[in-house]
C-alpha cells in the first residue's frame, strides 16, 4: 500500500518504519511531506521512525529534522502523542 493510500484512510497516526531506507533523494523527501501535509490536513499525527544515519544526514542537510516528527523506532513514535 502506498503512502498517499494510507492517507486516505486517515488513520489518527502514521508512522513511517525508515529502518531499512539508507537512502532518501528529493523525489522521496516530497512524497514523505505530501503525506505529511496529508494527514496534518484532517488533525492527524505524521511520524517518522528508525532513520539511518545516512537518511538522518540528509534530513538534517534539508532542515526537514525540524519539520517532521522523528523518533528513534517505531515503538517510542506510536507511544508519543
Amino acid at each position: 500500500m502506498s503512502l498517499a493510500q494510507m492517507v486516505k484512510n486517515k488513520p489518527a497516526k502514521l508512522v513511517v518504519d525508515m529502518s531499512k531506507v539508507s537512502y532518501i533523494d528529493s523525489s522521496g523527501l516530497a512524497v514523505l511531506i505530501e503525506g505529511m501535509q496529508g494527514v496534518e490536513e484532517y488533525g492527524g499525527i505524521f511520524a517518522i521512525a528508525g532513520m539511518q544515519e545516512t537518511v538522518r544526514s540528509i534530513f538534517e542537510t534539508a532542515r526537514l529534522d525540524q519539520v517532521f516528527r522523528i523518533f528513534p523506532d517505531v515503538d517510542s513514535a506510536l507511544a508519543a502523542s
